[in-house]
């Protein structure tokens, strides 16, 4: 249960980002549209105009801006991208002079579809003729920095949001990825324990059985009934163990924990090495060692920067110690089976 609220809570934030994004990508152009109205040297033409044209690239700009938000690239959107920059860049002279601000959409959708450097290279150049436009249409040269600074740092908020989102995105993929490898990896793991355990117990009472069958076809009753003794007796013995291995199985693998360990650290960019002793590890941990060991990775994900880290299993004085080891920290976990 507690794994299940917590994978509900992660979507939950991962789609609150991708909202988010593409809520403000809606509110800065409204903000526009409204100087556009009342700024000075604007009017009632202006803001029509300028109502318009945000009305017919909004809907393109707020495609890219969801697709990248999902961490992917969208559909045609080189031509999407084409509209929309002729819708803004022909509504330039007929928007009023506040309509630069409409640049940082355009400068945020070049990041968003093209591809490095023309994606730099556009933003560059919008970015420069915002302040020297805005004036050619009547913003005094005072004003002026003041627009540009407006186009950059509302296209460095924009895509700080989407970037975010994408990134959180990606992650959830990455933990749903390394989940379904985990539950694989358990699952080959009893696939072969049962084989080599059960399966040859299971084939010896089979074997065992067809003897007995064939000597009571042959008329030898001491003989029959001898087998069929010792194929009751390995049956139970087989049951009980079944049974000892099925309630092993609902105890969490250590193995397991260490491994997705290590791969959850891994996939956030710390380069990890497991060492454990020759002589094994236990089969299984209880749940507060288990509980501690992602205690100890979640603080480690959710920390700075962290060049490496190392998880050591070591047996000290009969107990198994797990020394887990990031830069010059290290945190030591005592491994209950």
């Amino acid at each position: 249960m507690e794994g299940l609220t917590e994978s509900w809570r992660s979507d939950r934030v991962v789609r609150l980002a991708q909202v988010g994004a593409v809520a403000c990508s809606v509110l800065l152009p409204l903000v526009q549209v409204g100087l556009a109205f009342s700024y000075v040297g604007n009017g009632i033409g202006t803001g029509l105009w300028s109502l318009a044209a945000t009305a017919a690239y909004l809907p393109l700009h707020l495609r890219h801006v969801w697709y990248a938000a999902r961490a992917h690239r969208p559909p045609l959107g080189g031509w999407s991208l084409v509209v929309m920059t002729a819708i803004i860049l022909g509504a330039t002279p007929l928007a009023g002079n506040m309509w630069p601000r409409a640049y940082t959409a355009l400068v945020v959708s070049f990041l968003l579809v093209l591809p490095a450097p023309w994606s730099y290279l556009g933003y560059v150049a919008v970015v420069a003729a915002a302040a020297p436009v805005a004036h050619a249409l009547g913003l005094s040269w005072a004003a002026a920095p003041w627009l540009t600074f407006s186009v950059l740092g509302g296209s460095a908020a924009l895509l700080l949001l989407v970037w975010l989102a994408a990134t959180l995105t990606r992650l959830q993929a990455a933990r749903e990825a390394l989940a379904q490898r985990a539950v694989m990896q358990e699952r080959r793991r009893i696939d072969d324990d049962l084989r080599h355990s059960l399966g040859s117990a299971l084939e010896s009472i089979a074997a065992r059985g067809d003897r007995a069958a064939s000597k009571v076809a042959t008329s030898e009753p001491a003989a029959a009934a001898a087998d069929l003794t010792g194929l009751a007796d390995e049956s139970r013995r087989t049951l009980a163990e079944a049974r000892r291995r099925v309630r092993g199985y609902r105890q969490p693998s250590l193995r397991a924990e260490l491994e997705t360990a290590a791969s959850l650290l891994t996939a956030a960019g710390v380069a990890t090495r497991l060492d454990l002793p020759r002589g094994g590890i236990p089969d299984t941990i209880a749940p507060q060692s288990r509980n501690a060991l992602r205690a100890t990775v979640t603080r480690l994900l959710r920390a700075g920067p962290i060049g490496a880290c190392t998880i050591t299993a070591t047996v000290l004085d009969g107990r198994m110690l797990l020394v887990v080891r990031a830069d010059d920290a290290a945190e030591t976990i005592e491994v209950r089976p």
